[in-house]
């Protein structure tokens, strides 16, 4: 057996092993490559995409909300660089993205804003000073998200966004339903916000 890969020459001149490594080296022979590189996301079977959620801790950061194959793809690809700026604006609208949810706007602090119309008076703004309610945040969506998505999108934001920060609500006005036969008055969907 002279064809044995990188075995020593105390193990390759030993019968057993060298029989270990032909059975060893027929078995690997006979496994395609392609089934055995989970990490190459593209490519991999759609039933393993689960598994690699879990491995890469997204089952939590909104992989619930990934319903087509193509945005899980995305978002496991994603996964890492998201680990990276999690706790930051920047995971928030990375998540969104990654997710096929359009755009967003952060706003964040709702008190002490001037009087000069530079904000809009929608009910997010309060009065009293820039110390007070500081922590508080609104996500302003350029997409309709219905009400299983919203709660879902709330989820995600407990775990990607910064931790000081509170969620007020999600705002999706500038994306509000309009009588066009794509939502029906069922409950599936909200006036703009949640």
């Amino acid at each position: 057996m002279n064809d044995l890969p990188d075995l020593p020459a105390v193990l390759a001149g030993d019968e057993r092993f060298a029989a270990l490594a032909d059975m060893w080296a027929s078995r690997l022979a006979a496994i395609d490559p392609q089934d055995i590189l989970v990490r190459w996301i593209e490519r991999v079977d759609v039933s393993l995409l689960p598994l690699l959620a879990e491995e890469y801790s997204l089952l939590d950061d909104g992989w619930e909300l990934a319903e087509t194959e193509q945005a899980q793809r995305a978002m496991l690809q994603g996964a890492i660089r998201l680990h990276r700026i999690k706790g930051t604006p920047s995971a928030i609208r990375e998540d969104f993205r990654m997710l096929g949810l359009g755009e967003v706007v952060i706003e964040e602090g709702r008190a002490g804003r001037r009087r000069d119309g530079a904000f809009r008076r929608d009910g997010f703004a309060v009065r009293g000073q820039r110390q007070d309610n500081w922590a508080e945040y609104r996500i302003k969506c350029s997409r309709q998200l219905s009400i299983k998505q919203a709660a879902a999108a709330r989820r995600l934001l407990a775990s990607v966004a910064p931790a000081r920060c509170h969620l007020v609500e999600i705002n999706f006005t500038d994306a509000a339903l309009i009588r066009n036969g794509y939502a029906r008055r069922d409950g599936t969907y909200t006036r703009g916000s949640v």
